[in-house]
């Protein structure tokens, strides 16, 4: 009687254990999930961060902004005599210095009023794509070619920045 005894907590015992390995192995397999949906987030966060920085490093980048001598750059203005020289610069000089400012992506310049114009001013792509990320800034786009008299002429548009992972 003793022995039988003994096997059946024995069984019992073994029961528990593989329940408690089953549980564990359930638990594993839920944090591996959470895991990889919360890196993948994060991911999202990250390139969401870096194409709001990447806004703002072109929309202040000395090389478009509007400016006149020595007086304070206009807010939100990009230059667009500058914009259209910006182009061959920043091919001539992409692996060296404007690679490390805005990595792969590309900054497109959106004339909207009073004319529909697109200018694209930076482009470094890669072979393969994981995901993209765009911003925009509204800006006014001033053209000193146009100018009436003194002033110079403004047009309405937006800056477009596309950032690849």
């Amino acid at each position: 009687m003793k022995n039988k005894k003994a096997q059946l907590h024995m069984t019992e015992t073994i029961a528990v254990i593989f329940i408690f390995f089953i549980l564990v192995v359930f638990g594993m397999i839920f944090y591996a999930q959470y895991q990889k949906v919360a890196f993948k987030e994060k991911q999202e966060e990250i390139l969401s961060t870096r194409a709001v920085q990447t806004t703002l490093r072109a929309l202040y980048l000395s090389e478009l902004i509007c400016s006149q001598g020595e007086a304070e750059p206009e807010d939100n203005c990009i230059d667009l005599i500058k914009a259209e020289a910006v182009q061959a610069i920043f091919q001539k000089y992409l692996s060296n210095y404007y690679f490390h400012l805005f990595g792969y992506g590309r900054l497109t310049l959106h004339e909207v009023y009073p004319q529909e114009k697109e200018l694209v001013l930076y482009e470094k792509r890669r072979v393969e794509n994981l995901a993209n990320e765009s911003t925009f800034m509204m800006v006014s786009l001033r053209d000193d070619r146009l100018s009436v008299g003194t002033e110079p002429s403004y047009a309405y548009g937006y800056l477009l920045v596309e950032v690849y992972s």
